[in-house]
């Protein structure tokens, strides 16, 4: 169990004069266990926690009920029905009541957790792509790269790969049959233990415009980086966005992708919008993506009290100095 989510949610328990609450939600179940999965389809609960102050009793239906005992939560005692019996989700709930925020602000065993899955997922969406040829569909590079998350105990929660001629189309391309050619772009979500980290890495084989394109995206994501500092909202974030995509002549891009968020259990726990005022704490997981048609740059960070710390990092990848911080560069071949 996740000693200080559990202590967090009895306290807020407290606070709104609730004597029990059901989780069933993925991302709170991930969060209240320390990284157990209550799924078997994603995204789709097949055990819930019956959380009170004095307890906490895990749900499940009779063809759950030894996995759970044995590998997800030993330590739980179970409530067990059949599995032919529907039953209704028990208020009040997670579903009703919204807890990311309670979940936002890592303790130092999720960070170090989040660590390792982040050098895992990089490592493995790196070596691939080293790997790829311009002769690889778009399927094939999607393939490969979640074989390679998978072996590393990691789920792709979304996997986006175009080439050279849809990365200069679509924000989110699902990869097709279309071979990469002179271009590509690996956008990868990979989830473990609940956390997902999340990253974006090019690759070039010789498209003239990449490079020019790349580092316009870097220069709005250093001011994003250099503005995510505790105390600040990502209202604030989002203004310094918007405002460098102004100075690099490419104002219209803020319109065209939403550019990041806080992470954590899900891809993008909050997603920044000009009018959100929620404030950045240490121990928050930051993601920011800016993009351009034909480019993208995007890492998950730790909000550390010495600054940001990139999740993501990749030392066989390589990197450019920007406004005295090691950034992923794109690969040039």
């Amino acid at each position: 169990m996740n000693v200080e989510a559990l202590h967090r949610l009895r306290q807020w328990l407290k606070r709104s004069d609730l004597v029990r609450i059901h989780v069933c939600r993925p991302e709170t179940f991930a969060w209240l266990t320390g990284g157990g999965d209550n799924t078997v389809i994603s995204g789709e609960a097949v055990a819930s926690l019956d959380v009170s102050q004095e307890d906490i009793i895990l749900c499940t239906s009779s063809i759950e009920e030894r996995r759970f005992a044995e590998e997800e939560t030993p330590e739980l005692r179970i409530r067990t029905h059949p599995w032919w019996r529907v039953l209704p989700t028990p208020k009040p709930n997670d579903l009703e009541h919204d807890l990311t925020p309670l979940r936002l602000a890592l303790s130092e065993p999720e960070v170090e957790r989040f660590r390792r899955l982040g050098a895992d997922a990089a490592s493995a969406t790196g070596s691939v792509l080293r790997e790829a040829s311009p002769t690889w569909t778009e399927r094939e590079l999607a393939g490969a790269i979640s074989e390679e998350l998978v072996a590393q105990g990691c789920r792709p929660s979304a996997l986006l790969v175009a080439g050279e001629e849809r990365a200069f189309k679509h924000r989110h391309p699902l990869p097709t049959s279309k071979q990469l050619d002179g271009l590509c772009m690996a956008v990868v979500c990979a989830t473990r233990q609940g956390l997902t980290a999340n990253l974006t890495r090019m690759r070039s084989w010789g498209n003239r415009q990449a490079p020019a394109l790349y580092e316009q995206v870097l220069k709005v994501e250093a001011r994003a980086l250099d503005a995510t500092r505790p105390g600040k909202t990502l209202a604030d974030v989002i203004k310094v966005i918007r405002d460098e995509y102004a100075s690099v002549d490419q104002a219209d891009a803020f319109e065209q992708h939403h550019q990041g968020g806080i992470a954590g259990y899900r891809s993008r726990e909050i997603l920044a919008t000009a009018d959100c005022a929620t404030e950045l704490e240490t121990g928050m997981a930051i993601a920011w993506n800016p993009s351009l048609p034909g480019a993208k740059v995007e890492d998950t960070f730790v909000l550390s009290p010495s600054g940001l710390d990139n999740l993501t990092s990749d030392p066989a990848w390589p990197t450019t100095r920007i406004q005295g911080r090691d950034r992923t560069d794109l690969l040039v071949s």
